[in-house]
């Protein structure tokens, strides 16, 4: 029975094989052979959701043994990863729930998406989706986990920017796909931790040792992977890339939150050791919550009242698992997950009408709910502005300086060119293009070796120069050759590899 539990990621990634191979050889042009790409897609993921039923009979009849190994995947000293699946509890379970909810998606979406140009596209992106969850379930190791958790991330991106062709969508599924970036971080550096504190990067090794770890090694693995959870369950400062998948034709961000949750509740034992680090779970939550309450409030359409409603009891999740009710958290897991895929599916998007007559608030707190909190500008104004102002500061020292030390010319120097010829005819010259400006200390420091290299290229390259001059800088340039030679003799080699070794050692 344990060998079941290969076939239910394999099942949707061969399918997304065909799919991929049928789109780059162009046999799946637009609007033909619809039916074959639906079908593919859909009746893999039924015998996948199939092969799951089984192993969870399996698991029920006591006919598994919880443990299917491959083989070793990568071995290198104490650090051996290997191939390996679980194949019973918890995971099993919300295995076979994802697969029959995805089987229901790519069902329904056989006749939403009718004609559209990226059909093929979605059911392979939905199909690569689907293998990469069950892989994300079922490892056996940190480290599958982690591949089938960034692998998701990848096609969810493919999906939030199924219309790519306007701007607004690939620019949501860029800042979406870079916001999962600090969850990965998180994941990564759990597992580096994991490794060098248990000596093993599997499931079921880090549960035994937990026990063994003392309360700072527990709060930091806990904190890395509650950080990662943080950014793939949206929760608050990362809550804004949960809105920008609105456009999206599946509830892919729905299910996506969900894993976020299923990381936590797997380390159980883990945040057990750990009262700062269920602190930290519980107050994520209870802001999230009350976040998702206050937006939620002010949303004109049933997609967007529904997101935030899924963000909300997703806070709550965190929250039982802070008080330690690790059971609850994963029956609300499954039933909200089931609940949320069901409600995406069947809810068109209409005007959100409200049920009872508004009622007067705040100014100021409705319009805090309008701006969703000014997460996405503050995220703008911490991130995105200096890392776009470091990039301006690095260009301008390429165009301004580097390229004029080693010779090249610049796009931004050819209008200087046209003053600086001025000079044959015994006129100044009147360069074109101004100083520019620059703010910090890095770009001071810039301006002002910018503002010395430039002087003395005016007066002491570009104007003419006296025999004295030439005769000095052939001087310097001896000098500069001969240094070179001497420090390049073998003996001077040696012992610049002996002070290396010294250093080092």
């Amino acid at each position: 029975m344990d060998a079941l539990v290969i076939l239910i990621p394999l099942l949707p990634l061969l399918a997304a094989a065909i799919l991929g191979v049928g789109l780059l050889s162009g046999l799946l042009p637009r609007g033909q052979r619809e039916t074959f790409s639906a079908d593919l897609a859909t009746w893999a993921l039924i015998l996948a959701w199939l092969m799951a039923m089984a192993l969870a009979v399996g698991d029920v009849l006591g006919k598994n043994h919880g443990y299917f190994n491959l083989g070793s995947w990568l071995s290198s000293d104490s650090l051996t990863i290997r191939a390996n699946f679980t194949t019973q509890g918890f995971n099993v379970w919300l295995a076979m729930l994802l697969t029959l909810l995805l089987a229901i998606i790519s069902r329904f979406s056989g006749t939403a998406l009718h004609l559209q140009a990226g059909f093929h596209r979605f059911f392979a992106a939905l199909s690569l989706f689907t293998a990469a969850m069950l892989l994300a379930v079922l490892s056996a190791n940190l480290v599958g986990t982690l591949f089938g958790w960034v692998l998701a991330e990848l096609c969810g991106y493919w999906l939030v920017a199924y219309h790519h062709q306007q701007a607004r969508a690939t620019e949501n599924a860029t800042r979406v796909f870079i916001t999962q970036r600090v969850g990965d971080a998180g994941f990564m550096l759990g597992i580096s931790l994991c490794y060098a504190w248990t000596d093993s990067v599997n499931w079921a090794q880090l549960q035994v040792s937990a026990s063994e770890l003392s309360i700072g090694q527990a709060t930091g693995i806990s904190l890395c992977f509650a950080l990662a959870a943080f950014a793939k369950a949206a929760l608050v400062p990362f809550s804004p890339w949960l809105v920008r998948t609105l456009a999206e034709p599946a509830p892919v961000s729905l299910i996506l939150v969900h894993l976020g949750v299923f990381v936590i509740i797997v380390l159980e034992a883990v945040f057990m050791q750990s009262p700062f680090a269920r602190a930290v779970l519980g107050l994520a939550g209870l802001i999230t919550v009350a976040y998702a309450f206050l937006i939620g409030k002010t949303q004109t359409s049933s997609r967007g009242a529904l997101l935030f409603a899924c963000l909300a009891q997703v806070g709550l999740m965190f929250f039982e698992c802070a008080l330690e009710l690790w059971e609850l958290a994963s029956w609300h897991l499954c039933a909200n997950l089931t609940v949320s895929c069901l409600q995406r599916l069947l809810l068109a998007d209409t005007p959100k009408i409200a049920a009872a007559a508004p009622r007067l608030v705040p100014v100021r707190l409705y319009l805090l709910s309008l701006q969703q909190c000014w997460l996405d500008q503050i995220a703008d104004w911490a991130l995105v502005k200096p890392v776009r102002g470091l990039a301006q500061d690095l260009s301008y020292v390429d165009d301004r300086i580097i390229d004029r030390l080693v010779g090249l010319p610049s796009a931004e120097i050819l209008p200087l060119l046209a003053g600086y010829e001025d000079m044959d005819i015994g006129n100044e010259p009147q360069p074109t293009v101004p100083f520019s400006q620059s703010s910090g200390l890095a770009g001071k420091l810039t301006e002002w070796l910018s503002a010395l290299l430039h002087w003395f290229e005016v007066r002491l390259v570009q104007r003419n120069p006296s025999k004295h001059t030439f005769a000095y800088v052939r001087q310097v340039g001896h000098a500069v050759n001969r240094f070179e030679g001497l420090i390049l003799r073998p003996r001077y080699l040696v012992l610049f590899v002996c002070i290396t070794f010294l250093v080092a050692f």
